[in-house]
Protein backbone atom coordinates (compact mmCIF):
# COMPACT_ATOMS: atom_id res chain seq x y z
CA UNK A 1 0.00 0.00 0.00
CA UNK A 2 2.83 2.30 0.82
CA UNK A 3 4.70 2.05 -2.44
CA UNK A 4 1.16 2.81 -4.38
CA UNK A 5 1.10 5.91 -2.01
CA UNK A 6 4.83 6.64 -3.14
CA UNK A 7 4.30 5.84 -7.07
CA UNK A 8 1.30 8.08 -7.37
CA UNK A 9 2.90 11.16 -5.33
CA UNK A 10 5.94 11.05 -7.88
CA UNK A 11 3.75 10.64 -10.73
CA UNK A 12 1.94 13.24 -10.03
CA UNK A 13 5.11 15.18 -9.29
CA UNK A 14 6.53 14.30 -12.63
CA UNK A 15 3.27 15.34 -14.49
CA UNK A 16 3.35 18.69 -12.51
CA UNK A 17 6.68 19.08 -14.07
CA UNK A 18 5.66 18.68 -17.20
CA UNK A 19 3.24 20.94 -17.44
CA UNK A 20 3.08 23.64 -20.17
CA UNK A 21 2.11 27.04 -19.90
CA UNK A 22 0.39 29.39 -22.32
CA UNK A 23 -1.14 32.85 -22.02
CA UNK A 24 -3.67 34.88 -23.87
CA UNK A 25 -2.28 38.69 -24.50
CA UNK A 26 -5.26 39.96 -22.29
CA UNK A 27 -4.41 41.11 -18.92
CA UNK A 28 -6.60 43.78 -16.22
CA UNK A 29 -4.79 46.18 -14.06
CA UNK A 30 -6.87 47.46 -11.36
CA UNK A 31 -6.06 50.00 -8.53
CA UNK A 32 -7.47 51.26 -5.33
CA UNK A 33 -6.88 54.70 -4.07
CA UNK A 34 -7.59 55.90 0.03
CA UNK A 35 -9.12 58.91 0.82
CA UNK A 36 -10.44 60.59 3.83
CA UNK A 37 -8.73 60.39 7.99
CA UNK A 38 -10.86 57.12 8.19
CA UNK A 39 -8.96 55.61 4.59
CA UNK A 40 -11.75 54.58 2.29
CA UNK A 41 -11.12 53.21 -0.90
CA UNK A 42 -12.21 54.15 -4.08
CA UNK A 43 -11.20 51.37 -6.74
CA UNK A 44 -11.09 51.08 -10.71
CA UNK A 45 -9.40 49.75 -13.53
CA UNK A 46 -7.59 50.30 -17.06
CA UNK A 47 -9.54 49.86 -20.11
CA UNK A 48 -7.07 50.44 -22.69
CA UNK A 49 -3.82 48.83 -22.26
CA UNK A 50 -1.08 47.27 -24.44
CA UNK A 51 0.44 43.81 -23.13
CA UNK A 52 3.24 42.05 -24.81
CA UNK A 53 4.38 38.54 -23.63
CA UNK A 54 7.89 37.61 -23.52
CA UNK A 55 6.91 34.12 -24.81
CA UNK A 56 3.55 32.16 -25.64
CA UNK A 57 3.81 28.82 -24.10
CA UNK A 58 6.62 27.80 -21.28
CA UNK A 59 7.07 24.92 -18.93
CA UNK A 60 6.88 27.27 -15.86
CA UNK A 61 4.95 30.17 -14.99
CA UNK A 62 8.10 32.49 -14.31
CA UNK A 63 9.50 31.03 -17.46
CA UNK A 64 6.20 32.47 -19.23
CA UNK A 65 5.83 35.61 -17.66
CA UNK A 66 9.29 36.48 -17.04
CA UNK A 67 10.12 39.48 -19.59
CA UNK A 68 6.32 40.23 -20.12
CA UNK A 69 5.53 43.85 -20.27
CA UNK A 70 2.34 46.02 -20.09
CA UNK A 71 1.82 49.89 -21.54
CA UNK A 72 -0.86 51.27 -19.54
CA UNK A 73 -2.91 54.63 -21.21
CA UNK A 74 -4.06 56.65 -17.86
CA UNK A 75 -6.35 58.57 -19.95
CA UNK A 76 -8.62 55.12 -20.36
CA UNK A 77 -9.45 55.03 -16.13
CA UNK A 78 -12.59 53.69 -15.52
CA UNK A 79 -13.63 54.28 -11.83
CA UNK A 80 -17.13 54.10 -12.80
CA UNK A 81 -18.05 57.43 -12.02
CA UNK A 82 -17.55 59.76 -15.10
CA UNK A 83 -16.95 62.50 -13.10
CA UNK A 84 -14.22 61.37 -11.39
CA UNK A 85 -12.14 59.92 -14.01
CA UNK A 86 -12.46 63.41 -15.17
CA UNK A 87 -10.82 64.75 -11.91
CA UNK A 88 -8.15 61.89 -12.20
CA UNK A 89 -7.18 62.67 -15.77
CA UNK A 90 -7.19 66.52 -15.19
CA UNK A 91 -5.73 67.08 -11.35
CA UNK A 92 -3.71 63.96 -11.10
CA UNK A 93 -2.63 61.80 -14.03
CA UNK A 94 -1.76 64.78 -16.31
CA UNK A 95 0.32 66.23 -13.21
CA UNK A 96 2.89 63.81 -13.43
CA UNK A 97 5.22 63.40 -16.67
CA UNK A 98 4.52 61.06 -19.21
CA UNK A 99 1.57 60.44 -20.55
CA UNK A 100 1.14 56.33 -19.63
CA UNK A 101 2.49 54.13 -17.19
CA UNK A 102 5.20 51.12 -17.85
CA UNK A 103 5.38 47.94 -16.38
CA UNK A 104 7.71 45.18 -16.68
CA UNK A 105 7.60 41.48 -14.88
CA UNK A 106 11.50 40.69 -13.92
CA UNK A 107 10.59 37.36 -12.10
CA UNK A 108 7.81 35.24 -10.10
CA UNK A 109 9.21 32.82 -7.56
CA UNK A 110 6.74 30.22 -5.71
CA UNK A 111 6.50 29.52 -2.16
CA UNK A 112 8.54 26.75 -1.28
CA UNK A 113 5.27 25.38 0.78
CA UNK A 114 2.50 26.49 -1.65
CA UNK A 115 3.36 25.53 -5.50
CA UNK A 116 0.61 28.02 -6.44
CA UNK A 117 1.62 30.91 -4.92
CA UNK A 118 4.62 33.54 -4.18
CA UNK A 119 5.87 36.57 -5.02
CA UNK A 120 5.87 38.66 -8.77
CA UNK A 121 8.24 41.33 -8.97
CA UNK A 122 7.45 43.66 -12.02
CA UNK A 123 9.15 47.21 -12.40
CA UNK A 124 6.85 50.50 -12.51
CA UNK A 125 7.94 53.45 -14.32
CA UNK A 126 5.95 56.10 -13.52
CA UNK A 127 6.08 60.10 -13.53
CA UNK A 128 9.40 59.29 -14.98
CA UNK A 129 10.82 57.37 -11.95
CA UNK A 130 11.74 53.33 -12.16
CA UNK A 131 11.10 51.67 -8.97
CA UNK A 132 10.85 47.79 -8.38
CA UNK A 133 7.82 46.85 -6.81
CA UNK A 134 7.14 43.11 -5.38
CA UNK A 135 3.16 41.64 -5.73
CA UNK A 136 2.23 38.69 -4.25
CA UNK A 137 0.46 36.20 -6.41
CA UNK A 138 -2.25 33.47 -6.49
CA UNK A 139 -3.18 30.69 -9.98
CA UNK A 140 -5.92 28.48 -9.38
CA UNK A 141 -8.57 27.48 -12.27
CA UNK A 142 -6.85 29.59 -14.78
CA UNK A 143 -6.45 32.62 -13.36
CA UNK A 144 -3.18 34.32 -12.58
CA UNK A 145 -3.69 37.15 -9.46
CA UNK A 146 -1.81 39.51 -8.33
CA UNK A 147 -1.74 42.44 -5.51
CA UNK A 148 1.19 44.80 -4.13
CA UNK A 149 0.96 48.18 -3.01
CA UNK A 150 2.99 51.57 -4.42
CA UNK A 151 4.04 54.33 -2.43
CA UNK A 152 3.68 58.03 -4.74
CA UNK A 153 6.22 59.72 -2.73
CA UNK A 154 8.71 56.71 -3.84
CA UNK A 155 7.63 57.96 -7.76
CA UNK A 156 7.76 61.54 -6.79
CA UNK A 157 4.25 62.06 -7.30
CA UNK A 158 3.70 64.44 -4.35
CA UNK A 159 2.81 67.78 -6.64
CA UNK A 160 -0.20 64.93 -8.26
CA UNK A 161 -1.28 63.84 -5.29
CA UNK A 162 -1.37 67.51 -3.42
CA UNK A 163 -3.37 68.23 -6.67
CA UNK A 164 -5.95 65.76 -6.84
CA UNK A 165 -6.06 66.16 -2.79
CA UNK A 166 -7.25 70.25 -3.47
CA UNK A 167 -9.42 69.46 -6.53
CA UNK A 168 -11.71 67.19 -4.37
CA UNK A 169 -10.39 68.60 -0.71
CA UNK A 170 -14.61 68.39 0.90
CA UNK A 171 -14.97 64.83 -0.52
CA UNK A 172 -11.60 63.42 0.40
CA UNK A 173 -12.57 65.78 4.03
CA UNK A 174 -8.62 67.00 3.61
CA UNK A 175 -7.06 63.55 3.07
CA UNK A 176 -6.16 61.70 -0.21
CA UNK A 177 -3.33 58.86 0.89
CA UNK A 178 0.21 58.14 -0.78
CA UNK A 179 -0.24 54.90 -1.18
CA UNK A 180 -1.84 52.48 -3.78
CA UNK A 181 -3.40 49.07 -4.29
CA UNK A 182 -2.46 47.58 -7.09
CA UNK A 183 -3.40 44.38 -8.89
CA UNK A 184 -3.49 42.30 -12.39
CA UNK A 185 -5.23 39.30 -13.59
CA UNK A 186 -4.71 37.31 -16.51
CA UNK A 187 -5.80 33.90 -17.53
CA UNK A 188 -3.39 31.11 -18.16
CA UNK A 189 -3.54 27.66 -19.71
CA UNK A 190 -2.29 24.59 -18.48
CA UNK A 191 -1.70 21.31 -19.84
CA UNK A 192 -0.28 19.05 -17.77
CA UNK A 193 0.09 14.89 -17.87
CA UNK A 194 -2.88 12.86 -16.34
CA UNK A 195 -0.96 11.12 -13.52
CA UNK A 196 -0.35 7.65 -13.92
CA UNK A 197 -2.34 5.33 -11.57
CA UNK A 198 -0.82 2.61 -9.62
CA UNK A 199 -2.14 -0.82 -9.55
CA UNK A 200 -3.47 -3.37 -6.99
Amino acid sequence: MKKIALSLILAFGLAQANCSFSQPTAVDVTWKAFKTPLKKGVGGHFTTLNYASSVKNAKTLDALLAGSSVNIEVASVDSKNPGRDVKLLENFFKQMAGPDIKAKIISLKKDKDARKMGVVTIVVTMNGVTREVPMRYSYAEGTLSAQGVIDLVDFQATKALKSINKACYKLHQGKTWSDVNIGFTMKIAASCPQPVKGHK
